[in-house]
């Protein structure tokens, strides 16, 4: 055993773990585990082996064993304490994984332990086994419960991204989450949520089946970030930014879950009713705020009613709707230009660009086909430039409003816009990059 080099077994107090560097500790506690591996099935097979044939004879074969498990026990007594130092270190996220991978290596291992350190002389390292991996039962629960509990104190201890992008806390935790549903830990995480379960009802309870625990243990701490999320969102101001989080925290959760086998585990419709639709609502609601306002701008019943479009105060109205409408379309482009209203998704910002088209152009052009005689020539621009600038800010142009045959040039922009209902917004892939 020796040649293996095993100085990371000399760290093994939680107090000792806690200090040593993440990357330091993973590398130990893979080390762990193939070392414990091999102890087990190489090392002390050869040495009981060894033992029964050179002690075998003494008192009828009485003693040999016991001989065998004080040896073993002294190195099995330096793989324990390490173990053990970390299942009682600190509770961080990302340890969650690694403890798992202990856990389940003992699991795979239990039946050939008790086999190994047979009968009342191996009772004693048995029984030490056993309450190693009850501890990492209660650790990767306790870690994975108060991961829970971070998200839903919000105790990231970060405002809202204040361009209404994805928070980190939701890009990690979805990752999380997803690496946990993983063919890899998803059986050892039900396992661990299982056996804890029956500890403490006791063992003639009826828990559910595995995969149940953990669905209903996932979709606890995917209610926790929800919950998170809307608490970040009603700590904006602005009264459009918290429709443009939403539309991106909901989809990004959406999209990066599908297909998926944490999708798979939690269920389509639950995922399309907390998020997918959330977030086309959110996005019909930004619609709603950003640009409906200067579509009712166009509106013309109220010139309707003035009766004629030559009159003087009627063409004053029409001017001052066009005015309106011009400054209101360039103080939503300066926001979205300046990075205060961000889609970072490329397909999303599609989907939202084509909306806010088929909303704001042929509003204007009716406007203009209804109104342009009433309107001196410079004084409005053409359809075409337009729809060209809602291109060129959701595509992350500089883009700019020219007056028709002016010098004259103000910043126009663009956001997003939903028809009726929101149904057009979908996508097939997203391309916002993975924390």
């Amino acid at each position: 055993m020796m040649r293996l080099n095993p100085d990371y077994l000399k760290t093994y107090t939680p107090e000792e773990i806690d200090e040593m560097e993440w990357g330091t500790l993973e590398t130990a506690i893979s080390l762990w585990i193939q070392h414990f591996e091999l102890a087990l099935r190489t090392v002390f097979v050869s040495e009981k082996k060894l033992s029964n044939q050179i002690l075998g004879g003494i008192l009828d074969g009485a003693v040999w064993l016991e001989c065998f498990v004080k040896i073993a026990d002294k190195i099995m007594a330096v793989f324990f304490r390490f173990g053990e130092g970390v299942a009682r270190s600190n509770k961080e996220p990302q340890k969650l994984f690694k403890l798992l991978d202990m856990f389940d290596s003992l699991e795979k291992l239990k039946t050939e332990f008790s086999e190994i350190f047979e009968g009342e002389a191996g009772a004693d390292i048995c029984t030490r086994f056993r309450e190693l991996e009850k501890l990492l039962v209660h650790s990767s629960s306790k870690v994975f419960w108060e991961f829970g509990l971070q998200i839903e104190g919000n105790s990231d201890g970060f405002p809202p991204p204040q361009d209404g992008s994805v928070p980190k806390l939701v890009r990690y935790a979805i990752n999380y989450l997803k690496y946990l549903a993983s063919e890899t830990y998803s059986a050892p995480m039900a396992k661990v949520l299982l056996t804890e379960k029956i500890w403490k009802a006791g063992i003639l309870s009826k828990p559910e089946p595995e995969e149940n625990l953990l669905r209903d243990a996932i979709t606890n701490i995917m209610e926790a970030l929800q919950r998170n999320v809307e608490s970040k969102k009603l700590r904006y101001k602005d009264r459009i930014l918290p429709q443009v989080f939403a539309m991106n925290t909901y989809w990004y959760i959406y999209m990066r879950t599908r297909n998926t086998e944490l999708g798979k585990l939690l269920g389509e419709q639950y995922l399309k009713m907390n998020y997918k639709v959330v977030a086309e609502e959110s996005a019909y609601m930004y619609q709603r705020q950003a640009w409906k306002p200067l579509v009712r701008l166009l509106d013309k019943e109220e010139l309707k009613r003035e009766n004629k479009s030559d009159n003087e105060d009627t063409r004053a109205l029409i001017r001052e709707k066009m005015e309106g409408f011009l400054k209101g379309v360039t103080e939503v482009s300066q926001r979205h230009r300046s990075g205060s209203y961000t889609i970072h998704d490329v397909d999303l910002r599609e989907q939202i660009k084509e909306a806010t088209v088929k909303l704001v152009v042929p509003a204007y052009i009716e406007f203009l086909n209804a109104y342009s005689s009433a309107l001196p020539s410079k004084s409005y621009v053409k359809p075409e430039a337009v729809q060209g600038l809602l291109d060129q800010i959701f595509n992350g142009s500089d883009g700019k409003l020219k007056r028709r045959d002016s010098k004259h040039r103000t910043r126009g922009g663009t956001s997003s816009s939903f028809d009726g209902e929101s149904k057009d917004l979908r996508r097939s892939r997203s391309y916002t990059s993975d924390m």
